[in-house]
């Protein structure tokens, strides 16, 4: 699966940013291959350190056929656990990038 890794700038993280990318990855190679790349991706995970999430989803929507959100602890704008995240975030790449679930 071809993935694109969208960040906010990190003004006000209420999550560690990088430390969720780098589970997320770990937990879906254990079920598919995946290539980080920055254009024609299955999907896009843009994250967002908080809430507001103010990543600009127009410069990726171009860029990826499908968007997977991360604001804080909202997963696509549903509120997740934060032992839950990981998990929740896998799930959702694979299924809109139509891989099997972790």
């Amino acid at each position: 699966m071809k993935l694109l890794i969208k960040y906010c700038g990190g003004c006000n993280p209420s999550i560690n940013r990088k430390k969720v990318v780098d589970e997320v990855i770990v937990k879906l190679k254990q079920s598919i291959d995946v290539e980080i790349v920055k254009e024609n991706a299955d999907v896009g995970f843009i994250v967002g350190g908080c809430s507001v999430c103010c990543v600009n989803l127009d410069e990726v929507k171009d860029q990826a056929r499908e968007l997977v959100v991360l604001g804080g602890d909202l997963v696509d704008y549903v509120q997740i656990p934060p032992d839950q995240l990981t998990s929740e975030i896998s799930q959702q790449i694979l299924k809109k990038g139509g891989g099997r679930s972790c």
